[in-house]
C-alpha cells in the first residue's frame, strides 16, 4: 500500500525504533573514562565495547531485512527488540570487560532491527516526495536522542553507576516492544510476503552491489557518516579526559551539537527540492571534509582548543543530518518489491563504516585528539571523492 500523507503516529514509533542503536551508544558515551576504571582496562579496549555494538548493527540488519520481506515487520520487530532488552540486561551486569563486550554485541544484533523496520516501513508506504517528508519526521524523532541520551546519561551518573544506563535501555527496548504492538501497523502485505524467499537474499545483495540506483548513495552515506560516528566514538575522552570536561559538562556540548544535526535535517527537504540531491550530498561532503582538515591542521600546529574543537565538529555533526535523508531516500527508491533487504543492505554497508572509524579510533588511541580528527579527514576526503566521482553533475536530480 501507498500513502501520501505522513502519519505523525507512524513517524514517531520509527523514529523511536530508529533511536535505538544511537541511545544505546549516546547514553553511555558519558561512563567511558569510568568504566575504564572500573573495569580494570584501558581506553583503547573499552572502544571496542562501540566496534562490536556497531558489527552487531550490521550483521543483524543483513538477517532481519530478507526476513521482514519475507514474514513480515512487526514480528522481526519484536525479535530484535528482545534480544536488545537481553544485550542491555547482560551488560548492566557485566563483571568484566570481554563479558560487556560479548553483550554490547548482542545488544547491537537487537538493536539493528530498528532501522531496518523504519526504513522499510517507510518504503512500504510512501514515496518520492512523501517518502523524504516521512524520512524527515523520523530524523527529526531520531535527532532528539543524540540531544537527550548524553544528558540522561550523565544525570543518571550523577545519582548511580554505570550500570544503571543499561538497566534503562531495556525498560526503553520494553517500551517500544509496547509501541510496535498497539501503534505500528504491519505494512508488508500478505500477498508480497509470500512472494518473498529470503533464500534468495544473497543473490538479492549482490545485485544491490552492482546497482548504480543503490551503490553510490549508499557508499557516500557510508563514509559520510564514518565520520560521524568517528566523533560519537571518541569525543568522550577528547573532552573529558583531553580537555578536561566533566561528563555533564560534555554531555551539554555533545547536545549542542546533536541541535545541528536536527536543523540540517529539517533542511534537507527544501534544500534538495531546490538544489537537487547530487548537489546536496556534494556540499554535505564538502563540509566533512573542510572541517576534518581543519581540525587535523590546527591540532598539528598546536592550536586546537575545546572551542575550536566544539565548532568545527559541530559541522561535521551537521553534515550528518543533511546526508543521511537525501541519500537513504535516493537509494531505496527503486527497490519496493525488496524493501528489507535494501534496508538491511543500506544500513550493514552504513554500520561497517561507522565500526571501522570507531574501531580504527580505538586502535590508534594516544591520548591525543589526533587520531580522532585524522579519522574524520579521511572520512570527508573519501565521502567527497565518491560523490564528486559517480554522482552527475549536469542534473537537478530530485
Amino acid at each position: 500500500m501507498t500513502v501520501e500523507k505522513p502519519s505523525p503516529t507512524i513517524a514517531l514509533v520509527l523514529g523511536g525504533l530508529s533511536a535505538l542503536g544511537p541511545l544505546a551508544i549516546d547514553m553511555y558515551l558519558p561512563g567511558l573514562p569510568t568504566m575504564v576504571t572500573d573495569l580494570g582496562t584501558n581506553e583503547g579496549t573499552i572502544q571496542y565495547s562501540l566496534m562490536v555494538f556497531f558489527a552487531g548493527l550490521t550483521l543483524g540488519q543483513l538477517f532481519y531485512g530478507p526476513l521482514s520481506d519475507r514474514y513480515g515487520r512487526k514480528p522481526l520487530a519484536y525479535f530484535g527488540l528482545a534480544l536488545f532488552v537481553l544485550g542491555s540486561l547482560g551488560s548492566a551486569f557485566a563483571g568484566s570487560v570481554e563479558s560487556l563486550i560479548l553483550f554490547r554485541a548482542i545488544e547491537g544484533l537487537g538493536g539493528s532491527i530498528g532501522m531496518v523496520i523504519a526504513m522499510a516501513v517507510i518504503r512500504d508506504l510512501y514515496t518520492g516526495h512523501a517518502a523524504g517528508r516521512m524520512m524527515a519526521l523520523v530524523l527529526m524523532v531520531l535527532g532528539v536522542s543524540p540531544v537527550l541520551a548524553p544528558l540522561a546519561g550523565s544525570a543518571m551518573l550523577a545519582i548511580a553507576d554505570w550500570k544503571a544506563i543499561f538497566l534503562v535501555l531495556a525498560l526503553v527496548g520494553l517500551a517500544l516492544i509496547v509501541c510496535v504492538a498497539v501503534a505500528l501497523p504491519e505494512t508488508r502485505a500478505p500477498e508480497i510476503r509470500r512472494a518473498s524467499h529470503p533464500g534468495r537474499a544473497f543473490r538479492h545483495y549482490l545485485s544491490l552491489l552492482g546497482s548504480r540506483q543503490f551503490l553510490p548513495f549508499v557508499l557516500v552515506s557510508a563514509v559520510a557518516q564514518a565520520g560521524f560516528f568517528a566523533y560519537i566514538s571518541g569525543s568522550a575522552f577528547v573532552f573529558i579526559s583531553v580537555h578536561g570536561l566533566s561528563p555533564t559538562e560534555y554531555s551539554v556540548l555533545f547536545a549542542l551539537n546533536a541541535v545541528g544535526l536536527v536543523i540540517a535535517n529539517q533542511l534537507s527537504a527544501p534544500a534538495t527540492r531546490r538544489f537537487g540531491s547530487y548537489a546536496v550530498a556534494r556540499a554535505a561532503t564538502l563540509v566533512l571534509m573542510v572541517s576534518g582538515l581543519a581540525l587535523v591542521g590546527m591540532e598539528l600546529a598546536g592550536l586546537a582548543s575545546v572551542w575550536s574543537h566544539s565548532l568545527l565538529l559541530f559541522f561535521v555533526v551537521a553534515q550528518a543530518g543533511m546526508v543521511m535523508p537525501v541519500l537513504s531516500v535516493r537509494a531505496m527508491a527503486s527497490f519496493g518489491s525488496i524493501a528489507g533487504t535494501a534496508a538491511a543492505m543500506l544500513g550493514a554497508i552504513q554500520f561497517v563504516g561507522a565500526a571501522a572509524a570507531s574501531g580504527a579510533v580505538g586502535a590508534l588511541a594516544d591520548g591525543t585528539a589526533l587520531p580522532l580528527v585524522c579519522v574524520i579527514a579521511g572520512c570527508g576526503i573519501g565521502a567527497a571523492a565518491i560523490a564528486f566521482a559517480a554522482f552527475p553533475s549536469d542534473t537537478l536530480s530530485r
